[in-house]
């Protein structure tokens, strides 16, 4: 345990180490001081989101702990008391007990630890009966709403913000108030049972976005109990090790955007330099030193022009206690292309670690991701908890994100709080998607059965395939019994994808794409140019279909705090159905990522008696055919094969390889 809560290092050391090997990270943090000065503090708690100011406290605290320099202390104390003499934490929803409030609770906690020495016996009595007064209303709450709510919803951002608020206030204060032994007891016990239950993976089915900035507390937290009490969850949590590589798979090739799954504000929020040296530092990580590094020296203002509040400038305190510099960069491109996140049903498949580089996402999950679906229901049948907060889940299975070239292609909505499968790259019937889709939180009537999953995960040197199912998660009076989508890719630039529905009523089935531009539409191709980057659906399904084109707008408020902030996303929309109503149907389309001016690729429709498919000419007198069985085994040139379903390779005119799918 070292001298100060959370800094876990020698304190004179550290103030040597912000002249030399920190010195630019001790730049983040006086900048962001000055910003401070800046700032009219409102008499009266604002309507809006107070999260700011906690971390400020902090930062304030911490640039004087290290140069004892009074204006840091003075105004230190005008961000403290100014908290101090709200009634209250928090606006609109939940006051007190919710994130405003244990962002404010950290702050302060820190501060009350790093400055104790130099308030007046006044000032620290009136510091500290704030910080007991809302740890208090803050814990009050989580013992009598366990079993619904943030206290049990075990996999969400607000169950670990609001439960490390409550620690680092017991932490700062329980030598003088005993009975703050329980807020830390209780902080223990919950994230004991969270580090147990995270998946092993690192994935995250809120999304990048608010992976940045809730699963950020799962390594303060992680930092906090160790320093304090040397207990190492790094060390036996498996999410706090492999997290990282959820977050680099799912940027966007030119690294400073990332790929929007789940709820996410806009494109560019995502990074967090704080966890990135935090995995550097405790993991000896050289990847993650890398992207820290690249963010903070090029990203970081942009980053932070995220929408997201208080955003990454505010964590520089972070930065500066994580950093190691003895952790040597290491360049991304000895990693894989393909990466399969299992438990999130999580498939990225990269054509190089090129800024310009194709980067295709595709995701087929149970709600919530393998781990946690699986845990919520033997919560809720072992001890009658309903931590069902799903509420940043999308309907967005069988969905994929492309970009390329710096540009995306096929897009999701990000942010919405009235998600429904239409706004998603997938199959929608009759017009219709998901169960109780429409509002926010569409997964709390589900039952345990109604989950998609990835049936087949293959990645071998010459291709990737993979087949998601999704069937259980439609509304149930479609009576679909399948909606599987296969994506095949044979290493090289495009990506055939097969659905393959049916159901016990005739239906309308839409395949549904969503981009930034309309195409041009030019016989069966649909031809998406936008700046560098060019992109050419062929559209080649066996049965008849027709198309049409609108715009489709998503808007959402962000935050009830705050309702006239919202963010707002313009997709235009790709519709492509069945001329005729069918229980079975079959879409089949060929997209071509690459650079604009690319020339087109030469690619035939096949469709026999036995089979339909793809022919694709690709360089070097290679050609590509893909079949898939209408019924039981495929006839095509002069041969009989037994498979469903088929990948041919010819080189020259000759059969180079036959690869089986099924």
């Amino acid at each position: 345990m070292s001298q100060f809560i959370f800094i876990d290092q020698d304190i004179d050391k550290l103030r040597q180490d912000i002249k030399k090997e920190k010195a630019f990270l001790f730049k983040r943090l006086y900048r962001q001081c000055r910003e401070y000065k800046k700032e009219q503090l409102p008499d009266e708690h604002p309507k809006a989101s107070t999260t700011y100011m906690g971390i400020a406290s902090a930062n304030l605290s911490l640039a004087y702990l290290l140069t004892k320099q009074k204006h840091y202390l003075d105004e230190a104390k005008r961000w403290i008391f100014t908290c101090v003499k709200y009634p209250h934490w928090g606006n609109a929803h939940l006051v007190d007990v919710d994130l405003s409030a244990a962002w404010i609770l950290f702050g302060l906690g820190l501060s009350y630890d790093w400055l104790k020495e130099d308030l007046t016996e006044t000032e620290k009595e009136k510091l500290k009966a704030k910080i007991i007064l809302q740890a208090e209303r803050m814990y009050d709450f989580k013992i009598k709403t366990e079993g619904e709510g943030w206290s049990t919803n075990f996999w969400q951002n607000h169950n670990w913000i609001n439960m490390t608020g409550l620690a680092a206030a017991g932490y700062a204060i329980v030598d003088e108030y005993p009975e703050a032994k329980k807020w830390i007891e209780c902080a223990k016990e919950n994230f004991d049972y969270v580090y147990s239950v995270l998946p092993k993976d690192g994935s995250d089915y809120e999304g990048v976005v608010y992976w940045r900035y809730g699963a950020m507390w799962l390594f303060i937290y992680a930092h906090l109990l160790k320093e304090r009490e040397g207990i190492d969850y790094f060390k036996k949590c498996d999410f706090l090790k492999n997290t990282f590589y959820y977050r680099l798979y799912q940027s966007a090739p030119n690294l400073e955007e990332q790929i929007n799954f789940g709820d996410c504000h806009d494109r560019i929020s995502g990074h967090s330099t704080a966890i990135y040296y935090k995995v550097a530092a405790e993991y000896k990580n050289g990847h993650a030193q890398k992207l820290a590094n690249l963010v903070s020296k090029k990203f970081l203002y942009k980053e932070a022009m995220s929408k997201v509040k208080p955003g990454i400038l505010p964590e520089c305190l972070f930065e500066l206690l994580f950093y190691d510099p003895s952790v040597e960069e290491e360049e991304f491109d000895n990693l894989d292309l393909v990466k399969y996140f299992e438990d999130l049903g999580l498939v990225v498949i990269r054509s190089s670690w090129d800024k310009n580089a194709t980067h295709f996402s595709f995701k087929t999950s149970y709600p919530g991701g393998k781990t946690q679906w699986e845990n919520l229901w033997k919560l809720k049948k072992e001890k009658n908890i309903n931590a069902f907060g799903l509420s940043h889940q999308h309907p967005d299975n069988n969905s994929f994100i492309i970009c390329s070239n710096d540009t995306y292609l096929a897009i999701d909505e990000g942010y919405n709080r009235t998600v429904k499968a239409s706004d998603h790259n997938v199959v929608i019937v009759d017009g219709k998607g998901y169960v109780d889709e429409g509002q926010n939180n569409i997964w709390k009537n589900y039952t345990e059965d109604m989950v998609a999953e990835i049936e087949v995960f293959k990645n071998e040197p010459s291709y990737t395939y993979v087949v998601g199912e999704t069937a259980k998660m439609y509304q149930k009076d479609l009576k679909l019994k399948r909606f599987a989508r296969h994506v095949l890719h044979t290493k090289k630039s495009h990506f055939i994808i097969l659905d393959e529905l049916e159901s016990e009523k005739e239906h309308t089935y839409t395949w549904v794409m969503n981009a930034d531009v309309y195409p041009i539409v030019k016989d069966n191709k649909f031809i998406y140019e936008d700046g560098p980057a060019q992109m050419v659906l062929y559209n080649l399904s066996p049965i008849e279909t027709e198309y049409d084109l609108s715009e489709n707008v998503v808007r959402a408020i962000m935050t009830t705090q705050e309702p006239d902030k919202f963010t707002e996303t313009r997709m235009k929309t790709l519709h492509i159905s069945n001329k005729n109503k069918a229980k079975k149907m079959y879409f089949l389309n060929v997209l071509v990522p690459g650079a604009f001016g690319d020339p087109y690729l030469n690619i035939k429709k096949i469709d026999n008696d036995t089979a339909f498919g793809a022919e694709i000419t690709c360089d070097k007198g290679e050609v590509e055919v893909f079949l898939y069985s209408k019924d039981k085994g495929i006839k095509y040139n002069g041969k009989t094969y037994s498979d469903d379903a088929l990948l041919i390779k010819y080189c020259n005119g000759k059969i180079k390889e036959i690869i089986s799918l099924k």
